[in-house]
């Protein structure tokens, strides 16, 4: 349930619009997308990758991967993260849609988690507001 608007620092907001702008191009050309994650450093924009040197992964194992990337990567710094992969949301009417799940990460070491439901119309890509999935 969206209850109140997300309000997320500059940096995450920066990479939150790049994450879902990428996912919005990938989408309606392919039916899902691989994990993927970037950080945000002194103004400036990076990648991060998993280590493909071990063979066929499953989506489980790049995230977890990923999660890791990010932490050795953004240690002792002053950087924000995202961690982008594709996820299900079932709904109270017992429906199940398709979103982009988006993990957040502060220098701060706050953590959150956003759940952008999205459809397909006329070939484009429609994403929702997303859905915060912090409990209060």
């Amino acid at each position: 349930m969206i209850d109140r608007p997300v309000t997320l620092p500059t940096p995450l907001n920066i990479l939150v619009s790049k994450s879902l702008k990428l996912c919005e191009l990938m989408l309606p050309v392919c039916d899902i997308f691989y994990p993927f994650a970037a950080i945000y450093e002194n103004g400036r924009v990076g990648c991060i990758f998993s280590d493909e040197s071990t063979g066929k992964k499953r989506e489980s194992q790049l995230i977890e991967q990923l999660q890791w990337r990010i932490i050795d990567t953004t240690t002792d710094t002053n950087c924000y993260s995202v961690l982008v992969y594709a996820a299900t949301v079932n709904t109270q009417d017992s429906k199940t849609l398709n979103a982009i799940a988006v993990a957040t990460a502060c220098p701060s070491h706050e953590e959150n988690l956003l759940l952008y439901p999205y459809y397909k119309v006329d070939g484009k890509v429609v994403i929702s507001p997303p859905i915060n999935t912090v409990t209060r």
